[in-house]
């Protein structure tokens, strides 16, 4: 995390009729050469009155005095100067712009990032009421919004922000400025956690203009080797790292020979470097000095002590001294919550008042690795395994507090990937308590509780958002204003994604900017208009194991796995409708290469392979069942997403192999899949039952003449023909739509509402790299391309019971910690389909026909939706013949949906 209080966002001229007098002039100057004293002794004598004029100047004296550290000063002026602001009896929306983004800089530097988060976006909504929404003013406002961002983990957003305000400073400044030099410098801060080589372009571009601009022992030279220091250290270039903080830490010295916080955050940095090495002596020493510093600039409550505090902590457990530890981590808690002062470990705060969430997760998920550490090192005390289970929880409501905060759906995977490795820890502890306690099984679901909460939260909060809107009863002229702004956010990120030229992307970043506003606005004031969609979007609960087994028939299991990856441990969890029960195992060391193994062999018919492989995952991932369940219900995790549970083997495999006769478990089993157990239970609360008979509406563009690098699928119409017959031969609708009228129009009309099951036999290809490029592919129509993305999908508003997607690849995806597989699928049952049928690795049409017809035909005959129990029937008719019999031809084939 970078140090806020050293960026210099700063102002440049005024606006209106100050901009030609020579002292402002020389006040900018000033501030954009951080001499910040100088400043200030420039407007001593200029009083807060109630004029535009002096509110400027006064705005301006308030920064200078905030970064010079003088916070209480600044916070004193800045108050003086609201009530002047509310005087006013013009220009009050421009003075109160400069007012607001005044103490969203002050409150960034306090740790306040609630309050500056606040006074920021005031700020820019009052720039762009009084008409300076793309001044040089607005675009500082922009900018420390990115800061807020970046240092709460909304990474996303920060760089949404920055981008805008380098696009502003742009058009009205030279490329070698100071405020194009700050922007790239804030940027760097942003992609330092996630893409390093990016962060170092971008401060190397920084310390180019400032090293143009400024002698060596400048401040901003200190800022530039800094940030540089941090990005070294996460590349792993340790001695660059040290020479580059002690650069900046000479010049530090230099400029301010009192205590300063940009001193202590170059000082907690070395220490950080030198933890990184192995040197827990020499890090100690420097945080041991940086807390000196912070807390003599700052007191004893701001978010940057308790990052000191937990680097202390960690040592301290490093060392085996876990009374210490703990004590260091309850003393974060305390530095970053206004109103907790308790030093008792067993006491958590409520989570209410904090300055950094995230710096306070980090204080109790750090806390209860510490008591779990002592428990095995120490004192075998079950009630020290109690207090980190406590500790655990209060993580648990604090991370779904956060997800609440943040809009920006990437943010929100970026959280759930610091989540993950608190529900690892959950569900470790827990089971740990179930395997010391009298009474297992409340442990034991609270094991499986914390593995629920690690699978596709986003998708289900996008869920309930959706279903909160349908139940709160928002007019539906609101809801198409929401789509018309999800489509166009989504039609932004797609563009981006493909790398156009410069001129094109800032266009596309200028549009998104707006539109994420509106639509941010947008559901601000949903809240505030309809109580009922805010009640019922973040009232979304787990399920308990009663409730699930009450959805599970007699002859039904689920089988839910959890892989604690820092530990090496799956868990698996296997629910029917009287038992519950849960296993621990040693993950195998070659894991990841066993899947990989499993899908070469069965794309390239390696029978001797896929035997070995497939017996190894079996006896890894099949727990013993019941004998009455024949239909399973998987939900996977991690990587494991991508492995077809049909072609596992239900025993080991003796003589020669021949795919006719092995033991395969869909022998045994009809099989489905899940994101997760919540959403088998969100499904079950809006499903309504039909009564209406099966309909069906089949796509199938055969041919793609616009050089999409496709080949033509012959087979594919013969496909739907046939599937078509089998629907009209028991009088039941069916629209086949084939070439040139399968196009993106028809899929994106109000008319797809009307049938029951939906099946495209086309080409899909999934990008892992870049979700928002998914895509299934059509023909073109009057008003599209034929490419309907990943982002299309989800605003298309399906009422389907099936979507069958007959295409190569399309169940693939991004695997992303704590949310699975994203690709086309997850869009799909955000969109509205119960169940889903997709494909794993692309298979000859003729085959894949075959399956299809197989398919419809059983499910006709059963006369219900037992869409597993049809795909089952199917697979076995072609195991049993000789032509398709190997797993390559039926196994890439699996049901989504409960």
């Amino acid at each position: 995390m970078g140090k806020y209080s050293c960026f210099f966002l700063l102002t440049v001229l005024p606006l209106g009729l100050m901009a030609q007098d020579k002292e402002l002039k020389s006040l900018d100057s000033m501030l954009l050469d951080a001499d910040y004293n100088g400043a200030i002794r420039l407007t001593e004598g200029v009083k807060v009155g109630h004029d535009l004029a002096s509110i400027q100047v006064n705005c301006k004296r308030a920064q200078a005095l905030i970064r010079s550290g003088q916070l209480d000063e600044g916070r004193q002026l800045l108050d003086r100067l609201s009530r002047a602001v509310d005087s006013l009896a013009t220009d009050k929306d421009l003075a109160a712009a400069l007012v607001s983004c005044g103490k969203g800089t002050l409150f960034l530097n306090e740790g306040r990032n609630d309050l500056a988060l606040e006074s920021l976006q005031s700020s820019i909504d009052s720039f762009e009421r009084s008409g300076n929404g793309n001044s040089l003013e607005a675009a500082e406002a922009i900018a420390t919004l990115g800061i807020v961002y970046n240092v709460t983990g909304k990474s996303q957003q920060a760089e949404e922000q920055l981008l805008k305000a380098l696009s502003l400073r742009r058009e009205a400044l030279p490329e070698n400025h100071e405020l194009i030099a700050a922007t790239y410098n804030d940027l760097g801060l942003v992609y330092t956690t996630w893409d390093a080589e990016k962060a170092l372009d971008y401060y190397d571009k920084s310390l180019a203009i400032y090293q143009q601009l400024h002698e060596a022992t400048h401040p901003k030279i200190a800022i530039a080797n800094t940030n540089l220091g941090v990005v070294y250290r996460e590349l792993g270039f340790y001695g660059d790292a040290i020479n580059s903080l002690e650069a900046a830490l000479d010049i530090w010295e230099k400029t301010y020979p009192q205590a300063h916080p940009s001193k202590a955050f170059v000082l907690s940095n070395l220490g950080q470097v030198y933890v990184k090495m192995g040197d827990t002596n020499a890090g100690e020493a420097y945080f041991g000095r940086a807390l000196k510093m912070y807390e003599e600039s700052y007191g004893k409550k701001h978010p940057d002590i308790a990052s000191t505090l937990n680097a202390l902590g960690n040592i301290k457990r490093s060392q085996r001294k876990y009374d210490e530890a703990i004590g260091y981590y309850q003393k974060a808690m305390q530095a970053n919550i206004k109103g907790f002062d308790s030093n008792d470990p067993t006491v958590n705060p409520d989570g209410g008042d904090y300055y950094n969430g995230n710096v306070l997760l980090y204080s109790l998920l750090f806390k209860a690795g510490a008591l779990e550490a002592k428990y095995f090192g120490e004192t075998l005390r079950f009630s020290d395994l109690e207090l980190a289970m406590a500790s655990i929880k209060k993580c648990d409501a604090l991370i779904e507090k956060l997800r609440n905060q943040i809009s920006s759906e990437s943010d929100k995977l970026a959280l759930g990937v610091i989540a993950n490795g608190v529900y690892a820890d959950g569900v470790r502890i827990a089971h740990t308590l179930a395997e010391n306690a009298w009474k297992k099984r409340p442990f034991r679901e609270l094991a499986f509780y914390f593995a629920e909460k690690s699978k596709s939260a986003v998708l289900q909060d996008a869920i309930s958002d959706a279903n909160a809107k349908s139940f709160a009863g928002i007019p539906a002229l609101l809801l198409e204003e929401e789509k018309y702004l999800k489509a166009l956010a989504a039609y932004c990120n797609q563009q981006l994604a493909q790398k156009p030229s410069t001129e094109e992307e800032q266009s596309l970043r200028d549009i998104l900017f707006k539109v994420n506003r509106d639509y941010e606005t947008f559901v601000k004031n949903l809240e505030e208009k309809f109580p009922e969609y805010y009640n019922l979007k973040f009232n979304t609960a787990s399920p308990s194991i009663a409730e699930i087994q009450e959805r599970l028939d007699a002859h039904t299991a689920i089988l839910s796995y959890f892989i604690d990856e820092e530990n090496n441990r799956l868990y698996t969890f296997a629910i029917s409708h009287k038992k519950f029960k849960t296993r621990d195992s040693q993950l195998p060391a070659d894991f990841d290469k066993m899947i990989t193994g499993l899908r070469n062999s069965l794309f390239y018919n390696e029978i001797n392979t896929y035997v070995n492989t497939a017996g190894k995952l079996s006896k890894a991932l099949l727990p013993p069942l019941p004998a009455a369940i024949d239909h399973l219900i998987v939900i996977p995790t991690g990587r494991m997403g991508v492995v077809p549970f049909e072609a596992l083997l239900s025993r080991s495999v003796k003589g020669v192999p021949d795919y006719n006769s092995l033991p395969y478990l869909v022998n045994d089993y009809s099989i489905r899949y899940e994101f997760s157990a919540g959403l088998i239970l969100q499904k079950h609360a809006e499903a309504s039952p039909s009564t209406a008979p099966p309909s069906i509406l089949l796509c199938a563009p055969v041919d793609f003449p616009d050089n999409r690098g496709l080949g033509t699928l012959p087979g594919t119409e013969e496909e739907v023909i046939d599937i078509s017959r089998l629907f009209k031969a028991q009088n039941l609708k069916s629209e086949t739509f084939i070439k040139t009228k399968a196009d993106e129009d028809l899929v994106k009309s109000a008319s797809i509402k009307g049938y029951k099951y939906l099946h495209f036999a086309t080409h899909g290809i999934v990008d892992e790299q870049h979700p928002e490029l998914s895509r299934i592919f059509l023909n073109p129509g009057k008003n599209e391309d034929g490419n309907l993305y990943s982002g299309e999908i989800y605003n298309l508003e399906l009422n389907a019971d099936l979507v069958a997607l007959s295409a190569c690849e399309t169940g693939l995806g991004k695997i992303s910690k704590g949310e699975g597989v994203i690709g086309l699928s997850r869009a799909l049952v955000y969109a509205g389909a119960q169940s889903i049928m997709v494909s794993f690795w692309n298979v000859a049409d003729a085959s894949t026909s075959q399956l299809m017809r197989d398919f419809y035909a059983r499910l006709l005959a059963q006369g219900n939706n037992d869409f597993s129990g049809a795909l089952r029937a199917a697979k076995l008719k072609m195991v049993q013949g000789k032509t398709y019999a190997a797993p390559y031809f039926w196994a890439p084939f699996v049901l989504l949906g409960f």
